[in-house]
């Protein structure tokens, strides 16, 4: 999981950032993390995703690295006790 000191949800040098890439082979496919790219722009990163994967890509999905959560199986595992301890009620975890 990326924390804050991680370098990647730092901004570039110069003023580029990251952009992760999501892909889907065909329709009926889940959406997957293929790679990344850095760029100054949307319409820069949507260039440079498209000349990578579009050959192979039925659908193509571009974030700012800065803006992904990402949760790995510990981060997982505690939202699911925080959700199984929840007062059926409100939805709140009980202490």
């Amino acid at each position: 999981m990326a924390s804050d000191d991680d370098p990647r949800r730092k901004p570039r040098i110069d003023g580029s950032r990251q952009w992760e890439i999501f892909l889907r082979e065909r329709s009926a496919e889940p959406m997957r993390h293929v790679g990344s790219v850095t760029a100054p722009s949307a319409d820069i990163a949507t260039e440079q995703a498209t000349t990578l994967f579009d050959y192979a890509a039925s659908a193509l999905w571009l974030c700012p690295a800065d803006e992904v959560r990402r949760l790995g199986g510990n981060d997982l595992a505690e939202k699911g006790r925080a959700e199984s301890t929840a007062d059926s009620k409100t939805g709140v975890p009980q202490r």
